[in-house]
């Protein structure tokens, strides 16, 4: 009887997700995005990581409920490759949570660029000053044979951004 309920309770154990793997891989792939989203050099970069990491059905809905197909985003993500690039991108998950088809991460995305600011808008005309900001998502991510995929990102509220403050990560 003993070796009959200790089997059981193993099986259970290795059917059950393991939320820690889960997040370490993930937190992963959030890292790994952060990186890219430095690095791109162009629209086939941003394409090729998007067919990587993304379902071909994602969407985004912004912090006012409105939901916005990829080919709107991917405008955007482009456009953004003539902007200056920012200094660093961190994405931490703050919270994990499994679904039967997936697990859904609420996530702190950090962007710290560096500026000058030639209109006077953060103090002195001309200065340098250190922009970050922080910005709450929920995720959808679903399982894809071995690889995470992610379905959805919907904005959690507006960015908050700080000047000249060292970035707060967790």
């Amino acid at each position: 009887m003993t070796v009959f309920l200790f089997l059981m309770v193993v099986g259970l154990q290795a059917s059950a997700p393991n939320t820690f793997d889960m997040q370490s891989d993930l937190q992963g792939i959030y890292d790994e995005l952060s990186q890219a989203a430095m690095q791109f050099g162009g629209p086939e970069d941003i394409d090729s990581f998007h067919t990587v990491f993304y379902t071909p059905d994602w969407t985004f809905v912004d912090a006012e409920g409105h939901q916005h197909p990829w080919s709107e985003k991917r405008a955007e993500a482009v456009q953004a490759l003539n902007q200056p690039r920012a200094d660093s991108i961190q994405q931490t998950i703050q919270k994990l949570s499994t679904a039967p088809d997936g697990v859904t991460a609420t996530t702190k995305l950090t962007v710290v660029r560096t500026v000058l600011d030639d209109e006077g808008k953060y103090g002195k005309k001309g200065a340098t000053h250190t922009l970050t900001e922080s910005t709450s998502f929920r995720d959808a991510w679903v399982k894809s044979g071995e690889s995470w995929k992610l379905k959805s990102r919907e904005q959690i509220g507006k960015p908050i951004v700080s000047v000249d403050h060292a970035p707060s990560y967790m």
